[in-house]
């Protein structure tokens, strides 16, 4: 009887302990998914999403611990993400669909800008507002043979509009502050700027300019998606879908909350002119939030029109699926 006892009472106890010990390790909170976002280019409003996301807690709530890297003219995105240093990176649509052609693997599983917001850009009161009136004008542009991989858009303006390439003059760009290399004379205006930022600086300067957007002319390209492998992706669907949703949520945020956005952009580089990051939010949010489709999602339409720029100029040889570069299905409606 007493060995009966002790037996029962010694298997309860085992019992109970397991119980605990199950019952704890449903109640421990799961350790949080630890990823690192290469950014393409130095800490600036343009990542005011990933910021807010951050600061609101909107990473936290999804279980997401983000270290944000910043870039520079050195950096390639591509190859740290390919190398494992990070796991989402920023990049351009056309860099990805050559990568592609060239065996690596990465797909774009949202985007910063909806609209392409490179453009041509003059002085106002030089009055050039139509591709004809660049005709016997000097453009400023990367390369003077125009054979730079930046020149690519504005080679496509060209090709779209009619412009013939000896039509103009071409001079270096050397500074890409505001207008200053049209206001020097060296030329009259400067290709592939960013509406974003360029506007803001001339007018910061006290000077008014005209944009000739390339999108307006049938030029559109991504030129920020959020990207990761296609191996990553395949492995971790949930966390991509988590990790969208709070960035997304965080870009909505800064939207509505310009002024706030930009002081946090100053939190990642003191150095940043806070006046200066606030207009440049203002002025980005045009091409963030284009009122034709969710935040963060991209268009079919762009995408080949990308891929048709690149066979143009022969970047790439033939063309690939692009559902294998890009995919809407972490971008919530």
């Amino acid at each position: 009887m007493k060995k009966s006892y002790l037996y029962n009472f010694g298997l309860l106890i085992v019992l109970m302990a397991l119980l605990v010990s199950a019952c704890g390790s449903i109640g421990a909170p799961k350790e949080a998914d630890k990823v690192t976002v290469q950014l393409s280019w130095f800490h600036g409003v343009e990542y005011a999403g990933f910021y807010t996301a951050v600061d609101k807690g909107y990473y936290a709530e999804e279980n997401i611990e983000v270290t944000l890297v910043a870039g520079g003219p050195e950096t390639n995105p591509l190859d740290e993400v390919a190398n494992g240093n990070a796991q989402f990176g920023i990049g351009q649509g056309d860099s990805l669909i050559v990568a592609k052609t060239e065996g690596r693997d990465f797909v774009a599983v949202a985007t910063i800008f909806r609209d392409n917001p490179l453009a041509i850009t003059s002085l106002e009161q030089d009055n050039i507002l139509k591709p004809e009136d660049l005709v016997g004008k000097t453009v400023g542009a990367y390369s003077l043979d125009l054979s730079g991989y930046s020149d690519l858009l504005f080679l496509a303006f060209m090709s779209r509009t009619g412009l013939e390439k000896d039509s103009m003059q071409y001079a270096l760009i050397e500074d890409f502050y505001g207008a200053n290399e049209i206001k020097s004379g060296r030329m009259d205006a400067m290709s592939g700027m960013f509406a974003t930022d360029q506007q803001v600086m001339t007018r910061d300067a006290g000077d008014e300019i005209n944009l000739m957007y390339y999108k307006d002319y049938g030029v559109d390209v991504y030129i920020n998606t959020i990207f990761v492998t296609g191996e990553f992706m395949q492995n971790n669907p949930d966390l991509i879908e988590r990790f969208i949703s709070a960035t997304m949520k965080g870009y909505q945020y800064a939207i509505e909350n310009t002024d706030e956005a930009a002081e946090l952009a100053l939190t990642y580089d003191e150095a940043l002119d806070l006046a200066y990051q606030e207009n440049v939010m203002k002025a980005q949010i045009p091409f963030i939030d284009t009122g034709s489709g969710p935040i963060g999602s991209m268009d079919e339409n762009v995408w080949n029109i990308t891929q048709e720029i690149l066979l143009e100029f022969d970047l790439i040889s033939a063309p690939i699926d692009l559902s294998t570069v890009y995919t809407n299905q972490f971008v919530l409606p």
